[in-house]
């Protein structure tokens, strides 16, 4: 499964809480609120970070906190992260984020002999390089 980070879960609160969203980000957001207020209750830490975020929508730190104290929750709490894991597959294209709930594995095993740089991940972006610049056909 993709890790539930911080960033993510920033990224998308931030927008829905602001309202850019419409009324599909609005109710995305309200589900949150509801479910960190049922699971956590009112006057917790993560119920104060989402308060922080209604209150104050584009004040970006509150949505850093908001997200921090989620992740730090769902890594303690497989419930809580699949419970994030459906609300981020439904609310991070509400918020323009892409997000997808996916298993990747990577294994070097067996009697595997590795001669060289290894990757492994679930995406890469650009360029990937090792050692020094091959040299241009110009010279």
């Amino acid at each position: 499964m993709d890790p539930i980070t911080a960033g993510i879960l920033a990224a998308t609160a931030v927008p829905l809480a602001s309202g850019v969203a419409g009324e599909a980000g609005k109710q995305a957001w309200g589900s949150l609120v509801a479910f960190v207020r049922h699971r956590f209750g009112r006057d917790s830490a993560p119920d104060a970070a989402t308060q922080a975020l209604t209150d104050q929508p584009d004040e970006t730190l509150h949505g850093e906190v908001l997200g921090r104290t989620l992740a730090d929750e769902a890594a303690r709490d497989e419930q809580m992260a699949a419970w994030l894991r459906e609300w981020l597959a439904t609310a991070a294209p509400l918020a323009g984020q892409q997000w997808s709930p996916s298993t990747v594995s990577n294994a070097i095993s067996g009697h595997a002999q590795v001669h060289g740089p290894v990757v492994q991940a679930h995406t890469i972006s650009g360029p990937i390089t090792f050692g020094p610049p091959a040299p241009s056909s110009g010279q």
